[in-house]
């Protein structure tokens, strides 16, 4: 396996709305513990930041039986991994927008919210097996910290906890973390404060997140870039076209693509692999 530093390139671009020049294999799980915190909002449009920079991107929604980010790209799916489980070819469900391929789940789906981990499995093998046709890969993990949660954000690269300033998000992202390190091993995660006022207030966001993790769980945090409360986010999902290409020059998706330029600069551990499903199968639940 080569060492993903080793495939780490940045050409730094200019300000504006013109995305850095970043190629990068790597796989992120964006999570958040509590649900209403940006998370899916922050993870669509990170991957689309990608794109933008030149990646090859593909975005799994794990909320599977509750999945939103077909709505927030303005897309509605013909297929799903219901089908995909049913024997559908991968490249049959995969959805194009906007630069960025999705593999879509459904909303309102009680079969695909009850799967069982041998479901979970298939999907980790059929993401597997798309590794050589993508760059980045940003998995979409729902709320809560059930096995569904943490098998697919185990078997990523790395971590990303979206968390903003009211107490039980940070109570949330806390609980996710404990979960992510006693069942999968997570000895690092990136935190991304959201939906911050000023600077102040992303650093004690940061810093009571820390306080916490440091004194019960060994893990190490490592702070992104804040993303401003920004009015452009909520307008963007109301007309179902991602903030990415209806504010590009918003303060949030400034933010979002200067989330791209910081990431480029902290690589991964070089042993770990662009999608990791034997790690996430060997530490998962009891079938």
């Amino acid at each position: 396996m080569t060492d993903q530093a080793a495939t780490l390139r940045v050409i730094r671009g200019g300000g504006g709305t013109k995305p850095p020049r970043v190629i990068t294999r790597r796989a992120f799980a964006v999570s958040g513990g509590k649900g209403g915190v940006g998370k899916s909002t922050v993870a669509l449009n990170l991957a689309l930041a990608y794109a933008q920079a030149g990646n090859r991107t593909l975005v799994l929604d794990t909320d599977l039986g509750m999945a939103d980010l077909n709505l927030l790209l303005g897309v509605a799916p013909e297929k799903s991994m219901l089908d995909a489980l049913a024997g559908t070819p991968i490249a049959d469900i995969i959805v194009k927008a906007h630069g960025i391929e999705l593999l879509p789940a459904l909303n309102g789906s009680y079969v695909l919210s009850t799967l069982g981990g041998a479901a979970h499995d298939q999907i980790l093998s059929m993401v597997a097996s798309l590794a050589e046709a993508f760059d980045t890969l940003i998995v979409d993990v729902a709320a809560g910290i059930g096995r569904a949660q943490t098998t697919f954000a185990g078997a990523t690269t790395d971590t990303i906890v979206v968390v903003n300033p009211e107490p039980l998000s940070m109570a949330d992202a806390y609980a996710s973390l404990k979960v992510l390190s006693n069942e999968q091993g997570l000895r690092h995660a990136f935190v991304v404060p959201n939906r911050i006022v000023t600077r102040a207030q992303a650093d004690e966001v940061v810093n009571r997140l820390r306080s916490i993790v440091d004194r019960f769980l060994t893990l190490e945090l490592t702070a992104l870039p804040p993303i401003p409360a920004d009015p452009a986010v909520a307008e963007s999902a109301q007309i179902g076209v991602p903030l990415m290409v209806h504010a590009p020059d918003s303060p949030a998706a400034r933010a979002i693509r200067n989330l791209v330029r910081s990431l480029a600069t902290l690589p991964p551990p070089a042993t770990a692999g662009w999608w990791r499903p034997a790690r996430a199968l060997a530490q998962g639940d009891v079938r």
